[in-house]
């Protein structure tokens, strides 16, 4: 009977303690407003966000930058170099958006995004 009483209290008192959040979720990026996304100073942005930015050796002229999100929630941004300063804050912006999951248009012709799973499947 006593034991009873003991789980009970024990239940009870455990909605009470505060979800603790898991590592993912204390590294993941808040979800900025599509307003802060798109006009606040990307340098500012990008530290906010607590992305990795890295520079891509990749030329090929039709790849424009990618974003990984890894299991712990950090965000790598690579960008391509030697890209004109609209091109590169313009895609920044995009890539995190989709990141994110905020709302924003498509981009137009010829910029294609592709999303891939964990296990790297389309």
């Amino acid at each position: 009977m006593a034991q009873s009483a003991i789980s009970q209290h024990v239940t009870a008192c455990m909605g009470l303690i505060p979800k603790q959040p898991t590592a993912a979720e204390m590294s993941a990026p808040a979800k900025p407003s599509v307003d802060h996304l798109m006009d606040a100073p990307l340098p500012l942005l990008i530290n906010e966000l607590g992305v990795t930015l890295i520079d891509s050796d990749i030329t090929d002229r039709e790849f424009f930058g990618a974003v990984v999100q890894r299991k712990t929630g950090e965000l790598l941004l690579t960008m391509p170099r030697d890209r004109s300063e609209l091109e590169h804050d313009t895609v920044a912006r995009y890539l995190l958006a989709q990141a994110l999951g905020v709302d924003v248009p498509e981009m137009p012709a010829p910029f294609t995004t592709t999303r891939f799973d964990e296990d790297g499947a389309v």
